[in-house]
């Protein structure tokens, strides 16, 4: 981010931090929870993110509630004019108009905006395109648990297509529109670490079908397309993806009622899960000592994470070049290249 600086702390206070933040990393569930986003801030010390983005445009999908909404505050808060995207433009132009009225600054404008809808996704591109100016804040957000077998109108399992696919081709559309230096920055989950990426097996047939199975292959898939992409973009694009925890959200109750019940106590609220998020927006992601972090990362807490625990979830590079060829084939790159 432009202008940003970050107060050096002393060197004792860090080396503090940093113990604790990995003994609680190695906890790996436990650092998921609210108690981990609480330990890590103070010990850290975190300030609220207060970058200037008045004059910026972003656009967070799935933004009419939770986490998304969540992020649109928060950039809002620092002066940005953010589109407030959902699937029924009723709610996103509500949710938007609600923004305005309780955030003083920034500015928001509502826009229907569904990542299963290959033709929704291209009328948001056009309204991106034909308002003029660069998009300087992209976040990847909007996507939901889907407990049975659905498919959008190109075949493509709905999980899948609403986290990844549409999202990839929303993504390669605007980056043309994107400025210099912009963020482009994927909301993953830590499901992602009981899978590895292979291709082949990405898309679950009806058969067999389990819907948390299928939102972890895809939130795994987002990870390690963003290992790819992020290095390959930068510096004009930085790209990274994050973990926001255990987060009570409507997408929690709905997808998997029992967790929420059982880890109600524990889970983060929107806000927290939002705040890597808006903090990476406004910082471009920074190392544990203050200095630039390089692109393409797994962030949870404002800090880079290992992306696999599990034995059998390692990729190659091959496969995620594989990944983009296989996501490349559900574009139309004549259209949406000249948009």
């Amino acid at each position: 981010m432009r202008g940003f600086r970050i107060p050096r702390r002393p060197l004792v206070l860090r080396l503090f931090a940093r113990a604790i933040d990995t003994a609680l990393e190695a906890t790996i569930l436990g650092s998921f929870t609210k108690a981990g986003y609480r330990v890590r801030s103070w010990a850290y010390g975190w300030d609220a993110p207060s970058a200037n983005l008045e004059g910026q445009r972003a656009l967070v999908t799935g933004s009419s509630s939770g986490i998304g909404n969540a992020i649109a505050a928060g950039l809002m808060r620092l002066g940005a004019h953010v589109l407030v995207t959902s699937r029924s433009a009723e709610r996103a132009e509500a949710a938007a108009a609600e923004l305005v009225e309780s955030v003083s600054t920034g500015a928001a404008r509502g826009l229907a905006l569904d990542t299963g809808d290959f033709a929704s996704i291209d009328r948001v591109v056009e309204d991106v395109r034909a308002s003029g100016g660069a998009l300087d804040v992209l976040i990847c957000n909007a996507g939901a648990l889907t407990p049975d077998y659905r498919r959008d109108d190109n075949g493509v399992e709905l999980t899948l297509s609403t986290h990844l696919v549409g999202h990839y081709r929303l993504m390669m559309a605007l980056r043309p529109r994107l400025s210099v230096g912009a963020r482009v920055l994927w909301m993953s989950s830590g499901g992602m670490y009981t899978q590895g990426l292979d291709v082949d097996a990405l898309q679950m047939s009806e058969e067999g079908y389990q819907g948390a199975v299928a939102y972890a292959r895809a939130k795994r898939a987002q990870v390690e397309l963003v290992h790819y992409l992020g290095p390959r973009w930068a510096p004009d694009v930085v790209m990274h993806a994050v973990h926001p925890g255990w987060v009570d959200t409507p997408g929690v109750d709905a997808g998997l009622p029992g967790f929420g019940k059982l880890m109600g106590p524990t889970l983060r609220t929107p806000e927290q899960g939002a705040d890597t998020m808006v903090w990476l927006a406004t910082t471009s992601g920074l190392d544990r000592d203050g200095g630039p972090a390089p692109p393409g990362l797994f962030w949870l807490d404002r800090a880079p994470r290992r992306t696999r625990y599990l034995p059998g979830t390692a990729t190659t590079d091959g496969e995620r070049q594989r990944l983009i060829e296989w996501l490349d084939e559900f574009r139309d790159a004549r259209e949406l290249d000249a948009v």
